[in-house]
C-alpha cells in the first residue's frame, strides 16, 4: 500500500520548494489562470474567477487530500524570474503540481502541473516534475506515475521527457475539452524500478 502523510509535505531541492497550497496562493493562481494557454491545455475553466481559485485552495485540494485522491503543491523558487513574476511570501510563484488519479491498491497515480507564463522556458517544470516523482517513489511508495499531455502541447511533452518519463503511446480521442473538441493525448510514464533519484 501507499504510505499517506498526515499533511501535505514541504519538499526542497536547492533553491526550489514544493509546499502545500495556502491562502497566499489564491491571487497568484487566479492571475496565472488568466493566461489562455492554461485552460487550452488543462482542465482549468477558460473563465477562471477568483472564487474558483478560493474554492480550489480552501475546499477542493484539501478534500481530495483527505480522501487520498490527490496531493497538491505549489512550486516556488527563491529568486526573481522576470519583471512580471508573481511573488508569494517573498518567493517567485512557478505553478501548482500534483499527484492525482491515485489508485492506492495498484500503487499508481498521475502527475499534473501548469506553470505561470513568466516561469516557462527555464527548466522549472522539469525540476518540479522530478521533485514530485522522486517523493512519490522514494517516500510514498508509488510504483508508477503517468503523465497525460495534449498531443499539441509540445512544451509539456519536453518537460516529461526531460524529467525522465518515457513516451508510451498516443491515446486517440482520450479527452473532451470544454468547447466540445475530442482530443488525442500522449501517454508518458515513469516507474520506480527504473527511476534515477535526484
Amino acid at each position: 500500500m501507499i504510505w499517506w502523510p498526515s499533511e501535505s509535505p514541504t519538499i526542497t531541492y536547492g533553491q526550489f520548494t514544493l509546499r502545500p497550497l495556502s491562502e497566499a496562493d489564491i491571487d497568484a493562481i487566479y492571475q496565472s489562470c488568466q493566461d489562455p494557454l492554461i485552460p487550452q491545455f488543462t482542465t482549468v475553466p477558460a473563465e477562471y474567477t477568483i472564487e474558483l481559485a478560493q474554492g480550489f485552495v480552501r475546499e477542493r485540494a484539501p478534500g481530495l487530500f483527505e480522501a487520498h485522491k490527490a496531493i497538491h503543491w505549489v512550486l516556488t523558487i527563491n529568486k526573481d524570474v522576470g519583471p512580471a513574476a508573481l511573488k508569494v511570501a517573498g518567493e517567485t510563484f512557478i505553478g501548482p503540481f500534483s499527484i492525482h488519479a491515485i489508485e492506492e491498491d495498484n500503487h499508481i497515480g498521475e502527475i499534473g502541473y501548469w506553470l505561470n507564463k513568466d516561469a516557462r522556458g527555464h527548466g522549472y517544470g522539469t525540476i518540479g516534475s522530478k521533485m514530485v516523482t522522486n517523493y512519490a517513489f522514494e517516500t510514498l511508495g508509488f510504483r508508477r506515475l503517468a503523465g497525460l499531455v495534449d498531443n499539441d502541447n509540445v512544451a509539456s511533452k519536453k518537460v516529461l521527457l526531460s524529467a525522465g518519463y518515457a513516451h508510451e503511446g498516443l491515446m486517440r480521442s482520450r479527452v473532451t475539452r470544454s468547447d466540445g473538441r475530442q482530443i488525442d493525448m500522449d501517454l508518458f510514464a515513469a516507474t520506480s524500478d527504473s527511476w534515477v533519484s535526484l
